[in-house]
């Protein structure tokens, strides 16, 4: 099986659904480079999104745990 990963969720799953792999494929045509303003990385993400999902899961207080 494939792994789907990106900088605007991370790691994808259920992707047997073909609803979640038509999101996925959508997500990614609209995903942009951008800075990220957290850490500095250039990333593939949204245009309405400021950081990337490492980031994004540090801020929730999800970051290594």
């Amino acid at each position: 099986m494939a792994l789907y990963y990106d900088d605007n969720f991370g790691s994808w799953s259920d992707m047997d659904d073909s609803d979640m792999r038509e999101f996925y494929f959508k997500t990614q045509q609209e995903s942009v480079l951008k800075k990220c303003v957290d850490c500095g990385r250039t990333v593939r993400i949204k245009p309405e999104y400021e950081c990337c999902n490492s980031c994004a899961d540090i801020r929730e207080g999800l970051g290594g745990y």
